[in-house]
């Protein structure tokens, strides 16, 4: 059986799971930069991604692009569209060059049909998508700035801790001026937390970061 690339797999998803998704999916390249889904576009398959790295994004109002997070080697993308049969709400764009493995809804649903390892584990993906967003949502209702960002930046670095996010994107995805996230990132670099650098920011002591994270 194969490990997973980054030895990290998504709550729910064992590589048990990957391995019957690899068997019944189709492997694609994609280039640097290509467009996979845009918002809008039917959720025909289900994204195993195997190499590089895959950003969803949206676009408000004004035409501004927020990116909400990515994802990477042994992580999944699209598997509640692809069982409610909704339009996609965001953009899925390749970051590099990087390989995903497709796997039809018409293949989803016979492999949830015939094999209980893969009903199993698509409801405890469910469950734990619905127990994030409960806890986004409370975030956003109850914690403080400072604890929302090092939550936000925890969630969404890559494996080499690094997130790669400019701070007016960053601000925008938390709703706040630009000004607001950069007091914040500077607090938690004397905190050596954090180092900012040009369009990212990595981070030094995850542990730390994370309790400070913490609801107190």
């Amino acid at each position: 059986m194969r490990s997973s690339p980054r030895g990290l797999l998504e709550p729910g998803i064992t590589e048990e799971v990957l391995d019957l998704f690899r068997a019944n999916g189709t492997r694609h390249t994609y280039q640097k930069n290509q467009l996979v889904i845009a918002v809008g576009d039917d959720f025909d398959n289900l994204f195993l991604i195997e190499s590089g790295k895959f950003s969803f994004s949206s676009i408000d109002r004004n035409g501004r692009s927020s990116v909400y997070g990515y994802k990477s080697p042994g992580s999944l993308w699209g598997l509640a569209g692809v069982l409610l049969g909704t339009p996609a709400t965001f953009f899925f764009e390749a970051v590099e060059e990087s390989a995903a493995v497709c796997v039809s809804r018409e293949e989803i649903w016979k492999l949830i049909d015939h094999d209980p390892i893969i009903r199993r584990a698509i409801i405890r993906r469910l469950g734990w998508a619905v127990f994030e967003a409960t806890t986004f949502g409370h975030e956003e209702r109850m914690l403080p700035l400072k604890k929302r960002l090092a939550n936000f930046v925890i969630r969404n670095a890559n494996e080499e801790a690094v997130l790669e996010l400019p701070q007016s994107v960053l601000a925008r995805n938390l709703g706040v001026s630009r000004y607001a996230v950069g007091t914040q990132l500077q607090m938690l670099k004397r905190l050596s937390l954090i180092e900012i650098e040009y369009g990212r920011v990595r981070i030094l002591n995850k542990s730390k970061l994370m309790q400070f994270g913490e609801r107190s």
